[in-house]
Parts: C-alpha cells; sequence; structure tokens
C-alpha cells in the first residue's frame, strides 16, 4: 500500500516536551545528521519513490528547523520513517508518548474504529464508547493522519493510533487539532453522543509504559495510579485476556478434547524461558494426549522465529486431530513466521482462525534500532528481506534464516473470521474461541 504525501506544516506556536526534554534547531540538525547517516544509509525497505519522497520530506525538515517544535520534529520524522511502509520500519509511538501529552482515556481499535477501554475518575462514562471526532476532525480523518505515522498493514497501523488520538499536544504537531494542551473529543455510546473537552495530563518519564495493547487486558498488570476503570471487569475476561504478565500460557479445554496454549512473544525474557516452555507443552501434550489443539497466537509481537520453528514443525506429530491458529493484527513478525511453519507443516490439518496477522507474505526486518542522541527518538531498522509467498527463491537478499529454512504458504488470512468486536468483548466473550467449538461439533 502506498502512503499518501502530506503536506508539512510548521506553526510557530506549540509547547515543549517532557521536563528535562527540549530541543533546539541545533540539536534537531544533529538528530537529522545522525538520521541520514544511520537510518536512511542503511534502511532497505523503502520503494525508489518512497525514498525520494522521504528524501524531499527531509529536506523541507531541514530548512523548517528554525519554527518546529519538539513534538512536530518527532512527528515528520515518524512520517519520514513510515515511508517506508514496512511493519518492521517505524519510529516507535510508545516512547514518543511517554515525552507529550495524554488524557486519562485509553482506547483500543476494533476493526477499525477506535473505542474507550480503560478511563479515570469522572471521565468513566465514557467507558465502551466510540471515538467520532476529536476537534472536528471526524475519526477516520485522523486514522488516516495517525497511519502516515507507521508503516506496514492497515491492522498494525490500527494498534499505535490511539497513542496519537490520546494526545492533544501531538495531534496538534500532526495539524489535526487546535491547541496542544487540551480538545474536544466525541464519543458515542448506547445510541448518545457525549462531547467532552479533554486536557493531557504532562507526561511522566516515572510512569509505566501502556500501550494499546494492554488496554485490551481488563487488568493490565502494571500500575496506572488511582482511579482508573476499565470496561470489562478482570473477572469477566474470558481466558486470552486474563494474567496480562504471563507470557506462555497453557490450559486444557476438555470440552473441545484439545490444549489450548498461548504465546504472547516469541523470545526468551526473566521469568519466562521459551525454551522450557516449549519442553514442558511436550510433555504435557504427551501424557495428556489430547485430540486437538488451539494455539493462540493473538497477543504475539514476535521475537526470533528460530526460537520456535523446530516446536511449530514438530507439532502436528504430537496432536493427531485438528490444530487452530488464532491470529489478530497483534501477530506481528516471528509470530507469523511461526504460524507460517506451521500452516506449511500440515496445511491440511491447520486452521487459521480470527483476523488477518499484523505482517504481509514479504516484508524486511533484522535490522538494529537505533536512537537519535539529542532526542531520544526510537527507530527501528530493516535491512534483510522476508519472503514468505514464494520461499525467498526470487530474491537474494533474503534473511539467512529463511533462506536455510524457507517458508511458502499462500496465504496468513484465517480460513474462519472471528474478529473481536465491541460487542463481544464488552460481553466477556471470546469469538475465536466460539469459532473453534462451532468448528469441532
Amino acid at each position: 500500500m502506498r502512503i499518501r504525501t502530506w503536506l508539512i506544516t510548521f506553526a510557530m506556536g506549540g509547547v515543549l516536551g517532557a521536563v528535562g526534554w527540549t530541543q533546539s534547531p541545533a540539536t534537531m540538525a544533529d538528530d537529522i545528521a545522525q538520521f541520514r547517516r544511520e537510518f536512511m544509509a542503511v534502511e532497505k525497505s523503502y520503494s525508489n519513490a518512497n525514498r525520494a519522497a522521504a528524501e524531499k520530506r527531509l529536506a523541507a525538515l531541514e530548512v523548517a528547523l528554525p519554527t518546529t517544535t519538539p513534538a512536530q520534529f518527532e512527528v515528520e520524522i515518524a512520517r519520514i520513517v513510515g515511508l517506508a511502509d514496512n511493519g518492521h520500519t517505524n519510529a516507535s509511538a510508545l516512547p514518543r508518548a511517554r515525552r507529550h501529552n495524554r488524557v486519562p482515556v485509553r482506547m483500543a481499535p476494533f476493526i477499525g474504529d477506535f473505542y474507550v477501554l480503560r478511563a479515570r475518575g469522572a471521565d468513566a462514562d465514557l467507558l465502551g464508547a466510540r471515538l467520532v471526532s476529536i476537534d472536528g476532525q471526524p475519526a477516520a480523518k485522523l486514522r488516516e493522519i495517525a497511519h502516515t505515522l507507521t508503516g506496514g498493514t492497515a491492522g498494525f497501523r490500527d494498534r499505535a493510533t490511539p497513542l496519537l488520538l490520546e494526545s492533544p499536544q501531538l495531534l496538534h504537531a500532526a495539524g489535526a487539532t487546535r491547541a496542544p494542551a487540551e480538545a474536544t473529543y466525541v464519543f458515542e455510546v448506547d445510541g448518545k453522543r457525549i462531547e467532552r473537552r479533554l486536557v493531557g495530563d504532562a507526561p511522566n518519564p516515572a510512569a509505566p509504559s501502556h500501550s494499546a495493547t494492554l488496554a485490551l487486558y481488563p487488568d493490565p498488570g502494571v500500575p496506572e495510579g488511582e482511579g482508573w476503570r476499565s470496561l470489562l471487569e478482570p473477572k469477566a475476561a474470558p481466558w486470552a485476556l486474563q494474567d496480562a504478565i504471563a507470557r506462555f500460557r497453557w490450559r486444557e479445554a476438555p470440552e473441545l478434547n484439545a490444549m489450548i496454549v498461548e504465546f504472547r512473544q516469541n523470545r526468551s525474557t526473566p521469568g519466562y524461558d521459551i525454551g522450557d516452555f516449549q519442553e514442558l507443552l511436550q510433555r504435557e501434550l504427551q501424557a495428556r494426549k489430547p485430540r486437538n489443539l488451539v494455539l493462540d497466537m493473538r497477543m504475539n509481537g514476535g521475537g526470533d522465529l528460530t526460537t520456535t520453528r523446530s516446536f511449530m514443525q514438530r507439532l502436528p506429530t504430537l496432536v493427531p486431530g485438528s490444530i487452530f491458529v488464532l491470529t489478530s493484527p497483534w501477530t506481528f513478525s516471528a509470530a507469523a513466521s511461526s504460524t507460517g511453519y506451521l500452516e506449511q507443516t500440515a496445511p491440511d490439518r491447520v486452521t487459521l482462525v480470527g483476523e488477518e496477522v499484523g505482517d504481509r507474505l514479504e516484508f524486511w526486518s533484522e535490522g538494529r534500532p537505533i536512537t537519535l542522541a539529542r532526542s531520544g527518538i526510537v527507530i527501528s531498522r530493516a535491512t534483510e528481506r522476508h519472503d514468505y509467498a514464494t520461499g525467498c527463491k526470487p530474491f537474494k537478499d533474503c534473511h539467512g534464516n529463511v533462506v536455510r529454512n524457507p517458508i511458502s504458504v499462500r496465504t496468513l488470512e484465517p480460513n474462519v473470521a472471528a474478529p473481536w468486536t465491541i460487542e463481544t468483548y464488552r460481553a466477556g466473550r471470546d469469538p475465536a474461541m466460539e469459532a473453534v467449538a462451532r468448528l469441532l461439533k
């Protein structure tokens, strides 16, 4: 998908970023020099046309530095990076959000719309509300603007969109709203419209990060401060949205003659060793002998595809019946790779259920991220191709691991569409698991 080119607009006013984080034309010029040297010179995912557009915008940004606020600088760097149109090539949205103000609601995407799933204090009446507009800008237009700050599929871009929608400062820097400190939000809930002036809380570097991913969990597992409430009570949440901190989980589902396994990442982190978990799963599968398996990859943002490749290729030998893989736009990078390895190994027994994964079949990855020294902007880079449609046969620039162990699948779109909607979420239902139950009847 080709990204629309947006005109650069810079206002004279604006506010600075977090306490202790200031920028000047000189420091921004330093960051641009580093950006050219460490990002533009090595990034491989740009098409020729989009690279030319990115260079043009970067040159225009350099000219405009004397009247550019720090927030405008961050937004424009994100747009330049986003022109690569690659999910692994982005100026990271969460660190950007932490440097700018944020209103006391947390939204998440449901099929292209954005709903309030968490709210604080007097704004708790907005829980479950759909965003209609901000300062008169329709939500659909704001979504288009947010999509210019991120590359990749539409579903993947939606993941980062709430971090823009929740910040008057970033919205103003993007040219979407009237002022950096506050904005007038219009929501719709239960057939009624609510207009609310929301003021952004000052950025607090000590506050825990809270992305749209965590907003989906009724209990996000991180301290938020006083007064926060969730749309869905934690005790009413389906199993997949419980225990947000856990990285790997499993349970028996005797009503389905199945084991349900959840990978929320494709790497080890302190307290969660992915190799140990896979060894445990193999032992449990061999001991309990379930006929079917449900592999939930919906909240798996990726990691290292080599950590699960052998296990995914071996899984069909451990389960005699059906294998269902639950996917979503959060199924990204190595999670999509793992899904591809499993689909390729047993295409007649694997059924994908849910929503399309957050990566295309062809994408670029593998570069180490950089941090611009003066602003702290974190940028992910991509230097090696992945091609899961042809197994990299037409290319000489593919990642070595997928050359040696290729993936070649027709699609990773779900065989059975079962997206979470705001109605099923509010009711504490899991539409993908409901679809699996119907398929096994």
